[in-house]
């Protein structure tokens, strides 16, 4: 593994639900280590079922020396939920989705249930096919961190030696947490 790993993190933007507008932005970010190199953006629907086609769009279109995809969490824009096998197929890049808390998974599908009551199982058929929800912790500013990962296409070890190459302060690495500082800024959209 490089000491500068080219890495592609994506977040959402805000969004409010009961606005005019059933779209939000999917914003990605590349950083070579720390170090920003590119800033992209697509949009997405709201609840939607488009956030897997629109991230492997913005990953074909830089492809070229990014080495890992990071997502903060597996979810963008409500639950338009992404497929992290069909990104590892599409791409040939390992897939790290990131949260900072452990998944209520019976919150998650009762929410899924109260908003899709008839086609919920599709969506909540994508939560498992992420696979298992793994603990580590990061080092930060106040101490150590935990943190809890999906991960497609890359082994548990190579994340382990990965996370400090990327990750300053937060316990997010640095590229999802500009995208999430990012997405913030369009409060209005």
């Amino acid at each position: 593994m490089k000491d500068n790993p080219i890495v592609f993190g994506f977040d959402d933007a805000t969004f409010q639900i009961d606005a005019n507008s059933n779209e939000t932005y999917l914003i990605g970010v590349i950083c070579q280590g720390v170090r920003i190199v590119r800033i992209e953006k697509e949009i997405i629907t709201i609840d939607g079922m488009d956030a897997t086609e629109k991230l492997i769009d913005i990953i074909l279109r830089n492809s070229d020396h990014v080495q890992y995809i990071l997502t903060h969490t597996i979810t963008f824009g409500g639950f338009n939920i992404i497929n992290m096998n069909k990104i590892f197929e599409k791409t040939d890049k390992p897939i790290i989705a990131i949260t900072e808390k452990e998944v209520n998974i019976d919150s998650v599908k009762k929410a899924l249930i109260k908003k899709f009551p008839y086609n919920y199982k599709q969506k909540f058929d994508m939560i498992f096919q992420a696979g298992n929800l793994y603990e580590t912790k990061i080092d930060t500013a106040a101490g150590e961190s935990k943190i809890f990962y999906h991960v497609i296409g890359i082994d548990v070890e190579e994340v382990e030696k990965l996370f400090p190459k990327i990750c300053i302060d937060s316990k997010l690495p640095e590229a999802v947490r500009i995208a999430h500082l990012i997405g913030r800024a369009f409060r209005n959209y």
